[in-house]
């Protein structure tokens, strides 16, 4: 994410936020942990384990989550509707 395309997610500017895990991410789009897990289509425990750090996200969950990082409302409205 560059300085020009960053965006508050919540009141705090986009490069005041470490937006590099799942965890960050979901607090940012001021969502639960349950909230994430059925928004990207997987279970509770699954997506537990990423913000425990036991699994890492990788290939299209990776991508998802820098779309929402860079995007919430639209990218959460987004896979709400799919």
């Amino acid at each position: 994410m560059t300085h020009q395309d960053s965006k508050p997610l919540t009141g705090i500017p986009a490069l005041a936020q470490d937006l590099t895990t799942p965890e960050a991410i979901r607090r940012a789009a001021g969502l639960t942990a349950e909230e994430m897990a059925a928004l990207l289509g997987m279970g509770d425990y699954g997506y537990s384990a990423w913000e425990r750090g036991a699994r890492t996200p990788g290939g299209p969950a990776l991508k998802l989550l820098a779309l929402i990082a860079t995007d919430p409302i639209k990218m959460i409205a987004a896979l709400r509707k799919a």
